[in-house]
C-alpha cells in the first residue's frame, strides 16, 4: 500500500471481536476504541504489524473493491501467530477484518483463535501526544 489514500493523522479505531479458547471452551468477546497516529509515510496497517519483522513474515496482496489482503505469520520460541486479514481504506475511513491464530507450545499447550474488525475514522490532522 504504498500510494495508501489514508490522510494522516489522529484516528479513532473501534476493535470488536471475539478471542476463543477450544480447550478451555472460552469464548470472550473484545470491544474497545483507541487512538492511532497516523504518520504522512506510513500505510494505515503499518501500526498494527509486528514492530520487529525478524521473526515474521509478511506478506500483501491487492484485492477487488480497493481492498488489501495481508498475511502475517510470527515465530517465536513455543510459540506461532498467523494472522489473515483485509484492510480497506479511504481518505477519511478504514475498514479492516482478520482472523489469528496463535499456538503456544510447551508444558501448558493451547491455541487461541480470534477475529477481529476494526473500523477507523480519521478525527484530525493533528497527532497530539500520540505517536
Amino acid at each position: 500500500m504504498n500510494e495508501s489514500p489514508v490522510e494522516p493523522g489522529l484516528w479513532d479505531m473501534t476493535i470488536t471481536g471475539t478471542i476463543h479458547v477450544p480447550s478451555a471452551n472460552v469464548n470472550e468477546p473484545v470491544h474497545r476504541n483507541v487512538h492511532v497516529c497516523i504518520q504522512a509515510h506510513e500505510s494505515p496497517a503499518e501500526p498494527f504489524l509486528p514492530s520487529k519483522h525478524g521473526h515474521c513474515r509478511i506478506t500483501h496482496a491487492p484485492m477487488a473493491n480497493g481492498k488489501e489482503h495481508w498475511k502475517i505469520h510470527c515465530t517465536a520460541p513455543h510459540a506461532a501467530v498467523n494472522q489473515v486479514g483485509w484492510i480497506q481504506s479511504l481518505p477519511q475511513t478504514l475498514d479492516s477484518h482478520w482472523r489469528i491464530t496463535e499456538t503456544i507450545t510447551g508444558p501448558a499447550s493451547y491455541t487461541t483463535e480470534t477475529t477481529m474488525q476494526m473500523r477507523g475514522t480519521r478525527i484530525g490532522p493533528d497527532c497530539g501526544s500520540v505517536r
